[in-house]
C-alpha cells in the first residue's frame, strides 16, 4: 500500500493562516507561483494560462500580485479576474480552458485570515499528488532553481466580463420558463466575493433588489 504524501503547506482545503504571518506571506505565495507554472509546465509542456481570482480582503492584492509574479517568472501566462465567489473561480478555470485556477480567500475564515486554493483545468481541487509535488519544490529549494529565458517569461493580463460569464451560467441553472419578478429580496453580500455576482443575477432574473 502506498503512503500518503507527507504535506506542510496545504490542508484540507487549500492553505491558510494569518496574512503576512507564515505560510501566509507574499514570500510564500510568490514561491507557490513559481512551482504551480513549472508543474504544469512539465505536464503540458508548453506556455498556458493560470486563472487567479481573490475575494474582497485587503491583504488579497498582495497575493494575487506575488502569485502572479511567480507564475509569469515561469513562462506561464496569468489572467486575473479580481473579486469572484470560489465557484465562479471552479467555473471560470474550466469555462476558459485554462491549465489551473487559483482562489486567494480564507472562506469564513476572520478578515485578518486569507488561503491559496489551487484548482484544476477540470475546475476541482488539485489531486495530492500534485500538491505534495508543489511542496516538494519548495522544501527543496527546487523552486529557486529553476528558471525560463528572458524571452519566455509569461504575461499578466485583465479581463472584465468574468463575473459576467459567470452570471450568465447562473442564469442558466435557472428553469427558463420561470422568473422572479413580482420578487423583493433583501440580500447581504456580508462583505463577500459574490457582492456584485449576487445582485446582478438575482436583478436579471427580475427581482427588485435591496443590497446590504
Amino acid at each position: 500500500m502506498s503512503e500518503e504524501p507527507v504535506r506542510k503547506l496545504f490542508g484540507t482545503d487549500g492553505i491558510r493562516g494569518i496574512a503576512n504571518v507564515h505560510p501566509m506571506t507574499p514570500e510564500v505565495a510568490l514561491a507557490l507561483g513559481r512551482a504551480i507554472a513549472h508543474v504544469f509546465r512539465e505536464r503540458a509542456g508548453d506556455r498556458h494560462n493560470i486563472l487567479i481570482g481573490k475575494d474582497t480582503r485587503l491583504s488579497g492584492y498582495m497575493f494575487e500580485d506575488a502569485l502572479a509574479a511567480g507564475i509569469c517568472s515561469m513562462g506561464v501566462n496569468v489572467i486575473q479576474v479580481g473579486p469572484v465567489p470560489t465557484p465562479a473561480l471552479a467555473f471560470l478555470t474550466r469555462d476558459m480552458r485554462c491549465n489551473a485556477g487559483v482562489m486567494i480567500t480564507a472562506s469564513h475564515n476572520a478578515y485578518q485570515d486569507n488561503g491559496i486554493k489551487f484548482f484544476g483545468a477540470d475546475g476541482f481541487k488539485l489531486p495530492d499528488v500534485v500538491e505534495a509535488r508543489i511542496e516538494q519544490m519548495i522544501a527543496t529549494g527546487e523552486v529557486a532553481r529553476v528558471s525560463v529565458a528572458p524571452d519566455e517569461i509569461g504575461q499578466a493580463s485583465r479581463i472584465d466580463d468574468a463575473r459576467g460569464r459567470y452570471v450568465v451560467y447562473l442564469k442558466n441553472t435557472f428553469p427558463s420558463d420561470l422568473t422572479l419578478e413580482g420578487m423583493r429580496v433583501v440580500l447581504d453580500g456580508a462583505n463577500g466575493a459574490g457582492y456584485r455576482v449576487g445582485p446582478t443575477a438575482l436583478r436579471e432574473l427580475g427581482a427588485e433588489v435591496f443590497e446590504m
